[in-house]
């Protein structure tokens, strides 16, 4: 920026940063019990990271993976389309049967 920049195109600019960079989003959890606060700071401690970001990678990590009903979903659909169905039964003969366990009849 140039010393004869105005203010308006200073604010312009500024508030570009902030539309193109992602929103921070804040969450508070009450009444977390001090036996879990002390083991979460321990357990950030151990990794070397903040309690902040010990704690955001741990909310990132469930949310990167699709539900169990969403992977449900997916299975059923993939089951669906492909026109296979095998009963529980089928599926535990046939693993007996790599294991070489006998006697499921």
């Amino acid at each position: 920026m140039t010393p004869t920049t105005t203010c308006a195109a200073r604010l312009r600019i500024a508030l570009n940063r902030d539309m193109t960079s992602p929103m921070a989003v804040h969450i508070t959890v009450r009444d977390v019990p001090e036996a879990v606060r002390d083991e979460l700071a321990d357990r950030a401690a151990r990794a070397n990271k903040s309690m902040q970001v010990y704690l955001r990678d741990e909310l990132e990590r469930p949310a990167a993976r699709p539900s169990i009903d969403q992977w449900l979903e997916q299975v059923r659909g993939r089951v669906g389309r492909s026109g296979t169905h095998k009963s529980t039964e089928d599926i535990l003969r046939h693993l007996d049967a790599v294991r070489g366990v006998r006697g499921r009849d």
